[in-house]
């Protein structure tokens, strides 16, 4: 029988695959061991029965994969470390120091298919998505719980819709990271019907829209995915989840030279965006060397900022992870990382 990893399951689920007739409050200690107090081994858990151990043990593993490699920013305030899974996919998460507490990047798939055109984990495809032990795993690398979590790492967190709402009923959990729901946010490229069903979940995250522009004809040139899901709908689904959850929702714009940093998409993104309850906030694009854009330069950032500023809630996200590529839309697990 194939082990099942005990950083991937709710206290619930563990209770399902334990044998019948065991005592129900057994699988809420193998969870706390696991999740709060971190064990590494089953010889660990010494309020647990040896024998109880034993059979746990051939139900189980607690095996985490290894961090493969890390990078430090050279100005600090972050890290990046990848992770090489056993199949050989691999993926990148972030950990961005902040005086008042630290925030995790985190991946959800090794990769990604849509495609968006200024994302460099895009340039590779998609492997696969992760599963949830995996989420998990990157929460393990800390010395400390983070203070934030963003599910804006590697891949399209709702594509891998079930695994990411497990990895956040986990890491919410009393027994296990205890971390408020309102700490933690969800990104898309605006897969509509996945952010109603986000909604419906009632988990109390709050809710990330990459948007790109608010013109249909230019976001479709730059996100295919607009294409199925246009900018009406979207903007749709983000007025309902905001509604739902009583949280605004927050449009990330990435700023690019001479491609949707005019003055005329500014004010349509003023208008569309008016009737939401959000805040917009701008990212000057972080090179990559293989996409064929540019930052704006400051004063063209200051020029945006301007015709937007008393219309909408607006901040400018300065990366703090862009000497070691792991600003944002930078991650990418590059081939040859793979085989070291």
């Amino acid at each position: 029988m194939k082990r099942i990893s005990l950083h991937g399951l709710l206290p619930e689920e563990i209770e399902e695959k334990l044998p019948i007739g065991t005592a129900p409050y057994r699988s809420a200690q193998l969870f706390r061991w696991v999740q709060k107090q971190r064990a590494l081994s089953f010889d660990e858990m010494t309020n647990l029965p040896l024998a109880f151990r034993a059979r746990a043990a051939e139900i189980f593993h607690l095996d985490l994969p290894e961090p493969a490699k890390r990078s430090e920013s050279h100005r600090g305030g972050s890290e990046k470390t990848l992770f090489r899974f056993d199949d050989g996919a691999s993926a990148e998460t972030v950990v961005i120091s902040a005086p008042d507490g630290d925030t995790l990047c985190v991946s959800s798939q090794a990769g990604c298919c849509y495609g968006c055109r200024f994302c460099a984990t895009a340039i590779g495809g998609l492997i696969r998505s992760l599963r949830t032990s995996e989420i998990i795993a990157q929460f393990f690398a800390l010395s400390k719980p983070p203070k934030r979590v963003v599910y804006m790492g590697m891949g399209e967190p709702l594509a891998n819709f079930g695994n990411v709402v497990r990895s956040i009923r986990i890491i919410t959990h009393t027994d296990g990271f205890a971390l408020a729901p309102g700490r933690i946010t969800v990104s898309t490229v605006g897969l509509v019907p996945l952010i109603d069903r986000l909604a419906k979940e009632k988990l109390g995250v709050r809710l990330a829209i990459s948007l790109a522009s608010a013109d249909d004809g230019k976001r479709s040139d730059l996100m295919p995915v607009n294409r199925k899901y246009p900018v009406a709908e979207l903007l749709g689904a983000a007025g309902r989840f905001a509604r739902a959850s009583g949280k605004p929702v927050t449009f990330e714009y990435p700023l690019l030279a001479g491609v949707n940093d005019g003055d005329d998409d500014a004010r349509l993104l003023a208008r569309k965006l008016g009737p939401i309850p959000c805040k917009v906030n701008l990212i000057p694009w972080n090179r990559v060397e293989e996409l064929p854009f540019a930052p704006p330069d400051e004063k063209r950032i200051d020029r945006f900022l301007r015709v937007l500023s008393g219309r909408l809630t607006v901040t400018v996200r300065r990366s703090a992870g862009r000497s070691i590529d792991a600003a944002c839309g930078q991650l990418r697990a590059r081939a040859n990382e793979r085989r070291r």
